[in-house]
């Protein structure tokens, strides 16, 4: 059996591969009373109870587990995309070593450098293209704690936008001179993906989330994260929104939906800058996924403001689900996750 583990900061996700067959899917809440939340002051402990709990619900022994995936927030890593001539594993690990160090910028830690291959290069027949992956020992360690409190053993680390990348790949097409764009919005940050053309890959991570909208609706209607919460799962977009609109202080259509806003602006920065360097090239297809995508109203929102039409991204869109499963756009990373190590298994 092959485990995708998304450990988040608001619930766990996993999807449970066996026999190239899903065998499970599901999420469980890390702290029950979110009144007080504070992203900062998880425990490994809410970590280990609320996966020991899932795994429970789930049916899932960890004893027959071959092997877990667990990944690492896009903003605890940087990517950079690459091509390179086709070498030995031991020459190539030692480029990349060079390449990450000139190239990535980190905190000064020993790094930890892997690669991700993703095929010939069309152009240079004898080039292959690679994504360059790179992070620092204490955030390897720090995420290591949580793996070893939830008694998981010898874990495969990857990471949020690569997950994602594994997710799109095994349920949609490319076309030719075009690019899809995926955003996957999560508690803490925002992963914007564009892949398409000749294997291209591009990434970025927004630090505007699930986090920061609710942050806004504890401010806006002084209340306290629980309700803010929600107000956000419940009335999504249309909570910012005042019953009375007649005072200047309540007027929420322009100056208060700033968040939301906020997000769709650097959506679009993001969609022009990538671009820029590209002639020929254009946006075929957007999608949406992770636990903030079905938040009321926020796919139209960024529909309107970005004149694009976004789709709910559907991980399992070519694997038969054995049970119905809600918002299914939450689980693209924890299934892409397990789909790094699906043909193995």
């Amino acid at each position: 059996m092959i485990l995708g583990i998304d450990f988040g900061h608001h619930s766990i996700k996993v999807v449970a591969i066996e026999n190239n067959k899903i065998h499970a899917v599901g999420e469980k809440t890390i702290i029950q009373d979110m009144s007080t939340f504070d992203p900062d002051k998880l425990e490994v402990s809410h970590w280990a109870s609320a996966f020991k709990v899932l795994c429970d619900d789930l049916n899932i022994s960890i004893k027959k587990v071959d092997t877990i995936i667990s990944s690492i927030g896009g903003s605890k890593v940087s990517i950079k995309p690459m091509s390179t001539l086709e070498m030995e594993e031991s020459e190539l690990i030692e480029i990349l070593n060079f390449e990450a160090k000139k190239h990535i910028p980190l905190d000064g830690s020993d790094p930890v450098v892997d690669y991700h291959i993703l095929g010939q290069n069309v152009k240079e027949i004898d080039k292959i293209d690679i994504i360059l992956v790179a992070t620092t020992q204490k955030i390897i360690k720090s995420h290591n704690q949580i793996i070893k409190g939830c008694n998981l053993k010898n874990p495969i680390f990857d990471t949020d936008p690569l997950a994602l990348l594994n997710c799109y790949k095994k349920n949609y097409e490319s076309i030719e001179n075009n690019v899809d764009v995926l955003i996957n919005i999560g508690l803490l940050n925002t992963t914007i993906m564009v892949y398409g053309e000749n294997q291209e890959l591009f990434t970025r991570e927004i630090n505007i989330a699930g986090h920061h909208i609710n942050l806004d609706l504890m401010k806006l209607k002084n209340i306290n994260y629980s309700e803010a919460e929600n107000e956000k799962n419940n009335n999504g977009v249309d909570a910012f929104d005042s019953e009375n609109k007649d005072t200047e202080e309540n007027s929420i259509k322009i100056s208060q939906r700033n968040i939301i806003s906020e997000l769709s602006d650097e959506i679009r920065k993001t969609l022009r800058y990538y671009m820029k360097s590209k002639t020929g090239v254009s946006y075929n297809k957007f999608y949406i996924s992770g636990g903030v995508s079905n938040m009321p109203g926020l796919k139209d929102f960024l529909n309107s403001s970005l004149n694009v039409e976004f789709n709910f991204l559907n991980p399992f869109n070519t694997m038969e689900l054995n049970k119905e499963v809600d918002n299914k756009s939450k689980y693209a990373v924890s299934f892409g996750l397990a789909l790094r190590e699906i043909d193995k298994d």
